[in-house]
């Protein structure tokens, strides 16, 4: 698995995993592949079921968290299988099967992560071991959304407090199963990933981001944690974002 820098292992992994089951079996020389995300805490990950807010870590409870998921990609194993030539008319041939060679594979997603498992993205594909998934978080262009101008947005209480965290980075995150040997097989079949973003692994005070340490330096009432905050938490800020990014993983179920 490719990590980006050093924390995401967000937005994750396991706050970020990555789910395969097979099904759906069409028989042809194309599959599909169906993506969905959710959130959950540790020991509730196979619960679909929305809720008002999750409690993550002692005294910090979360109530929105939204991130924005653009461009797609699927990269070969290609130690296990050439691309076949009849699939060759999908690709442009650089190993990977990526907004460049299908447009609905661009995104962007922004997606409400306490909503419960959201489906997102359901697209064909060729035949083929796939040992990778990547995608990319980015800045949101729609000025009509609260997201605007954010990659990820979480909101919540910190002992009560209200926090919330923002931030507008780029980053391009690679995922890959624990297991090397374990690839996404598409063979005419439907393969349905679930992106899971474990927030008890992203604000845990072991190991994960101790939200306790977050001040609110102008006291406004609220806990603001982003690159520009005047609260004196843009560390933390950076420190949140290098966490997701480093908290994703592929399971198989």
């Amino acid at each position: 698995m490719k990590l980006l820098n050093q924390i995401i292992a967000l937005v994750v992994l396991s706050a970020f995993t990555l789910i395969s089951c097979s099904k759906d079996e069409t028989g042809s020389d194309f599959g599909k592949l169906a993506l969905s995300a959710k959130s959950t805490t540790t020991g509730t990950s196979s619960s679909k079921q929305a809720t008002s807010s999750k409690s993550v870590a002692e005294g910090v409870e979360v109530t929105d968290f939204m991130i924005n998921l653009v461009e797609f990609e699927l990269e070969l194993d290609v130690e296990e299988q050439e691309m076949e030539n009849d699939s060759n008319e999908l690709w442009d041939d650089d190993g990977a099967f990526d907004f460049e060679d299908e447009i609905e594979l661009e995104g962007p997603f922004t997606l409400d992560l306490m909503a419960g498992q959201i489906s997102f993205l359901n697209v064909t594909v060729p035949n083929g071991s796939y040992e990778e998934l990547e995608f990319k978080i980015n800045k949101n262009k729609d000025e009509n959304s609260e997201m605007f101008d954010k990659s990820v947005l979480i909101r919540g209480t910190v002992n009560d407090v209200p926090f919330i965290y923002w931030h507008n980075f780029m980053d391009e995150v690679e995922v890959d199963f624990e297991d090397p040997t374990i690839d996404v097989a598409i063979a005419g079949n439907t393969e349905s990933l679930v992106v899971d973003f474990d927030l008890s692994l992203l604000f845990n005070a072991v190991g994960g981001i101790d939200l306790g340490q977050a001040t609110d330096n102008n006291n406004d009432g609220t806990i603001e944690i982003s690159p520009t905050d005047e609260d004196g938490n843009n560390d933390l800020a950076q420190s949140i974002r290098n966490r997701m990014r480093d908290i994703i993983d592929l399971i198989d179920d």
